[in-house]
């Protein structure tokens, strides 16, 4: 597609796609944008998907129930502030979150100063947190798109935003200090907006009710995660003679056709730590499932680089291993019930395991895929029958000189730099998205990706060309595609290994092109202009 080439040409087709002006200062952005060889200049489709709902509520009401995010402990929200172009954080964020904020600090500064006032609810959880029942949401969205067309009537074409002072300013002028969790000898510091949904499978609860009525979530259940759901599969796959493929990645994130998912994902099936709320509210997250509906912004794990790919410790696709490599915590929700063998990351530990006995025999596993550390998230009896079982499939991954570890422990953390050693690396959700998938995307090697959490740069990646999709089943598909891409299994001769290279070389090109920092800033500079416009009282006089 082509990128507009001048301002005049961005406000031409961001009017054309979105039907309404840009919102005030958007010449700012896109100075910012090019200053920062933003190779992306259109293409925000997610901004504007994700706030259309936000539209069908009021600016007054969109204040009002952001600043109702912050009264409860309970519910992990961290409050950050603009004021007169000034970027402020809430004494109130717990000190075990406060590099999200501080990492959020250092991404919005550089252009604080062309904001409007605005209060931010950043989710400081991993899970993602709001699901609005289908009927109430269409409702919102339809609203929405007809307050956008107020604006297109009215809007008075400006550069700036209008003049206002700190003490004119609609928002809050304090912090809401919250009631802490557990007051009153528990029964305080829960939001009545929100449900503690720890252990307790959220499917059917959440993600269901925001399908359509005639969707197969709501009059097929699929209790068996042991066995494949082909109807599930069909909608977002393409029949090969190896197996069923995933083929539309988008379609897949809509789980509305998938009902066998609550049981295949440790999110669905069991979280560690939900608390989530049916209704619409103006919450900022990382990532979040299909029929969820908060905000997404670039993750600050990301933007810290806590998970990196350092140049000096690249290694040449010509002199990497060419085999499949993972090392991870089982991170993916709380195991009670027994109800881990469900979970993506054992499942997908469980099926390497049984590929690498099968090449036991080979000098180099093609296979080398293990848990690590301490097993957690568990209740007793799970805990150790994970440990158990954990250490066994460990076994398979331990060179011939590597001594076995004691009976019911895992093998130790490896550095992170041991992944550029591999050729193909596959990502997993954990107990939200994955922060190493932008690593991945830079490190040369070929990038496997499964994953229910979408995030804010899924619309700029397109499958097959700078990654393998995985469907979260598994199975053949995925294993009938490494083959190929190796070369194994007859295929040594074709030309998997070369489009395996390719597609690592198109992927990690891309990511030095759109997906650095710098685009995290870019992508939240937008975002912020559009919200600050839906939150002001004269939003539907601003346009640029």
């Amino acid at each position: 597609a082509s990128v507009s080439k001048s301002l005049a040409d961005a406000v031409k087709e961001y009017t054309k796609r979105y039907s309404i002006p840009p919102p005030p200062n958007f010449d700012k952005w896109y100075e910012f944008a090019k200053e920062h060889n933003s190779v992306v200049i259109d293409d925000f489709d997610q901004i504007n998907n994700d706030l259309l709902p936000f539209w069908g509520l009021s600016p007054a009401s969109l204040r009002e129930r952001t600043d109702s995010l912050f009264a409860y402990g309970s519910t992990e929200m961290g409050g950050m502030r603009i004021r007169n172009g000034s970027l402020e954080q809430s004494p109130y964020i717990p000190g075990s979150h406060r590099w999200m904020a501080d990492s959020l600090q250092r991404m919005i500064e550089p252009f604080a100063q062309w904001l409007p006032d605005m209060d931010l609810a950043i989710n400081l959880a991993d899970e993602c947190r709001m699901v609005v029942p289908y009927e109430r949401m269409e409702r919102f969205k339809r609203k929405g798109q007809q307050e956008k067309e107020k604006v297109n009537k009215s809007y008075k074409r400006q550069g700036a935003w209008p003049n206002s002072s700190f003490s004119q300013s609609p928002w809050p002028q304090d912090f809401t200090e919250p009631i802490p969790r557990g007051t009153n000898g528990g029964r305080d510091g829960i939001d009545p907006n929100f449900t503690n949904n720890i252990r307790t499978p959220i499917f059917y609860d959440f993600v269901a009710p925001s399908c359509p009525q005639d969707s197969p979530v709501h009059n097929r259940r699929w209790w068996d995660w042991s066995k494949t759901c082909v109807d599930c599969l069909k909608p977002h796959s393409v029949v090969t003679t190896s197996g069923l493929l995933l083929a539309n990645v988008s379609l897949a994130h809509d789980l509305c056709h998938q009902p066998d998912v609550a049981y295949l994902s440790g999110f669905l099936s069991s979280p560690s730590a939900m608390v989530g709320t049916r209704e619409l509210l103006p919450i900022f997250s990382q990532a979040r499932v299909g029929g969820f509906s908060d905000i997404l912004i670039p993750s600050p794990w990301n933007f810290d680089e806590k998970s990196a790919f350092k140049e000096d410790s690249g290694v040449e696709w010509q002199d990497k291993v060419d085999g499949l490599f993972w090392r991870g915590s089982r991170s993916d929700g709380f195991s009670a019930h027994g109800r881990w063998p469900g979970f993506l990351r054992p499942r997908f530990v469980n099926e390497a395991y049984r590929r690498a006995v099968m090449f036991r025999d080979v000098e180099v596993p093609t296979v080398n895929v293990s848990f690590t550390g301490e097993v957690s998230k568990c209740d007793g009896r799970d805990c150790a029958a994970e440990a158990e079982t954990y250490s066994k499939w460990g076994l398979a991954a331990l060179d011939k000189d590597t001594p076995p570890p004691k009976a019911n422990e895992l093998p130790p953390s490896v550095p992170f730099e041991e992944h550029w050693r591999y050729r193909h690396l596959l990502d997993m959700d954990g107990a939200g998205f994955s922060g190493r998938f932008l690593p991945f995307l830079e490190s040369r090697s070929l990038p496997y990706r499964a994953a229910l959490f979408r995030t804010w740069y899924d619309e700029r990646l397109q499958a097959w060309h700078h990654y393998v999709p995985v469907d979260i089943r598994l199975g053949s598909g995925l294993w009938s595609s490494l083959e190929t891409l190796m070369g194994s299994d007859g295929y040594r001769n074709g030309r998997g290994p070369a489009m395996a290279r390719k597609v690592a070389e198109q992927g990690r090109d891309w990511a030095h092109k759109a997906l650095r920092k710098e685009d995290m800033q870019i992508y939240m500079f937008r975002l912020l202009l559009e919200w600050g416009r839906i939150t002001h009282d004269e939003r539907e006089n601003l346009g640029f």
